[in-house]
Order: C-alpha cells, then structure tokens, then sequence
C-alpha cells in the first residue's frame, strides 16, 4: 500500500472518530483537540521524505512541526514573535544545506524530488510509462507536451507545502485520483470528444497543504 495514501488516510479517519465522537458527547471539544495537535500533519510529511540520502529537507520540515506542536500544545510557551522568526531560520538553513534536486530522466520514465525550491522537467520519450515526481515546500513543473505514451502509463505525485504542474498535449485521457488534505488537484484538460483508444496517462497524487494540476 502506498505510504502517503496509508499515513494521511489514517490521520483524516483519526479526524473523523474524533469529531463523531465530539458529536455524540463522548469527549469534548474534539475541535479544540484538533487545534493543538494539527502539527503532526507537517511532522508526518517529514516522515514521508524518509528514507533518504537528502537529510536536510526532512530534518528541517520536520523542526518545523515539532516547534509548531510545542506550542500549540503548550508544552513550551513559545510566542507567535519566536515562532515564525525560528520557522525562518530553519527553512534559511535548509536552503543553504540543500543538496541540489535529483533529477533522472531515461527514455521512458520521470523521477524527480525537489525541496525548498524548483523543478522543471520534460520528456520527448516516443513510450512514456510514467515515473513520480516529489515536491516539498518548493515546485515541479513536468512536460509532456513532446511525449507518446505507452500502455499502462502512470505518474505518483506528492506534493507538499508547494505545486505542481504537468502538462501534456492534446489527445491523452488523463485520469486523476489520490488524496487531496488540505490541498487539491484539479485536471483541467479536454474531456470530451476523445476517441476510445485515446492514450491514457493515470496520475495518482497525494496533495498536502498545496496543489496539483494537469493541463495542455
């Protein structure tokens, strides 16, 4: 099962029994539970990062949540005046440390992580099958307005505190499904009068606190 899908589908259904709940009277102030803890959201996306041989975006993000869960659980009494300008130091070290952004193109397949900042990406593959494409507080833009697809196609997206953008040409059926918390994605592409063998390009996106969109 995919990881992001498996994390953020328990942490809504976590929502959800607590609400329900909150509602039939067995605890109170289910909301007021979910104001303190909403920072495990951020620390469960520096989780999603890991493993890997790119420490600084993980460790940074997950700082982030930890500060912002100290505080709003009150735990330490952490001022708004200290907070953000904390948030600001660890994100200006991320960016000094940051290792520069994977990028692997073969003839077939797109793979591609980008942290506190950007990415752009295209392919002229003649059997494009798909690849993932990873964005954290930062953007990726993909292109694949030059490629052919192959049978079977697909691209996983997770995008985070950021957006991302893909763009492909005329003719594809692109089919969108995943998980949108606190974010969406939106396929504003041509549906209709396509063919019945149109070439089909399936996108499945975990979207958190950002965006994704799929265009010509």
């Amino acid at each position: 099962m995919n990881r992001s899908r498996l994390l953020f589908g328990g942490s809504i259904l976590a929502v959800g029994v607590l609400l329900l709940l909150d509602n039939l009277g067995a605890i109170d102030d289910a909301g007021s539970v979910i104001g303190d803890w909403w920072p495990l959201f951020i620390i469960a996306a520096a989780l999603l990062m890991l493993p890997t041989d790119r420490w600084q975006a993980p460790v940074v993000v997950g700082a982030i949540g930890v500060i912002l869960l100290l505080s709003t659980t009150g735990v330490a009494d952490i001022s708004g005046d200290i907070i953000w300008p904390i948030v600001l130091i660890a994100i200006g070290i991320g960016l000094i440390f940051r290792q520069r952004p994977p990028r692997q193109v073969s003839d077939d397949r797109i793979n591609a992580f980008t942290a506190f900042g950007g990415i752009e990406m295209a392919s002229h593959s003649r059997a494009f099958t798909g690849g993932s494409v990873g964005a954290v507080f930062g953007g990726a833009e993909i292109d694949l307005r030059d490629a052919h697809l192959a049978d079977g196609a697909r691209m996983d997206v997770f995008t985070a505190f950021g957006g991302t953008e893909i763009f492909v040409p005329q003719g594809w059926k692109v089919v969108t499904r995943g998980l949108p918390l606190f974010g969406g994605f939106e396929n504003a592409t041509s549906k209709d009068s396509l063919p019945a063998d149109a070439p089909v390009l399936d996108i499945n996106a975990t979207v958190l606190f950002g965006g994704l969109e799929v265009k010509h």
